[in-house]
């Protein structure tokens, strides 16, 4: 598949939205946040499907982490963020921009893609602190945090999503 200029500017954008909203966060002692960065992941999959909520949230994160401070993280969430886009997206509205599909997506069916998409984070991330932590118990302590994060995502990506779909579809359908 070709990205054309108009696919690469949406990315960006979404990359840049969660990159932003990574950085409105809460630090845990211990080295853990709980942070806006998955509401803003949740949100755009949801909105721009599987392969714009994929490829944003992984330059997203894998930047957020770059210019933070997380560098040891940058592989990790680089894969893990970025496929839980691509699962959110695809599961709701499809791999590619939602350009024809019909309707609004139910709220059970968004549910669902939202609680896979954080059960994989938060595997994946389990992953992630014991590597580099080199603890499965204090990998497991910040397992809370990340399902915190997720929950705060998914409560902002319920409300807005179904109020922002009929715009982004303007968006597709109208170019």
């Amino acid at each position: 598949m070709k990205l054309s200029t108009r696919d690469i500017v949406y990315i960006g954008f979404i990359a840049a939205l969660c990159a932003v909203a990574t950085t409105i966060r809460i630090e845990i002692p211990g080295g853990a946040m709980v942070h806006l960065g998955s509401a803003a992941l949740f949100t755009t999959s949801i909105l721009f499907g599987g392969l714009y909520g994929g490829l944003g949230a992984a330059i997203g994160s894998t930047l957020f982490d770059l210019f933070g401070g997380h560098t040891q993280y940058i592989v990790f969430s680089f894969f893990i963020k970025g496929l839980a886009g691509l699962i959110v997206g695809t599961m709701t509205a499809g791999y590619l921009p939602p350009s024809l599909q019909k309707g609004t997506v139910s709220i059970s069916r968004i549910l669902i893609a939202l609680i896979v998409g954080a059960i994989w984070t938060a595997m994946g991330y389990f992953f992630a602190w014991w590597f580099v932590l080199e603890s499965a118990t204090v990998a497991a302590s910040k397992i809370q945090y990340s399902l915190m994060t997720s929950a705060a995502g998914m409560v902002v990506a319920i409300i807005l999503a179904p109020k922002l779909q009929k715009v982004v579809r303007k968006l597709f359908t109208n170019h």
